[in-house]
């Protein structure tokens, strides 16, 4: 979907990005797809601390 009142009144961008001024939606062929994305908030922690560390090294 494209949000056509977008075209019409450009600063809704600015005003309200998560409501009236969304750009476009889009829907996963696959919703199962989406499990994938979900984690525990402990995994994300430590996939988050690996990836400081792993950048940190990088100085």
């Amino acid at each position: 979907a494209v949000n056509e009142e977008l075209e019409e009144n450009p600063g809704l961008i600015n005003e309200d990005c998560y409501g009236k001024g969304w750009m476009f939606k889009i829907r996963p062929d696959d919703i199962g797809e989406m499990a994938n994305l979900l984690h525990e908030p402990e995994e994300i922690e430590k996939w988050l601390l690996a990836e400081i560390e792993k950048y940190a090294e990088d100085e």
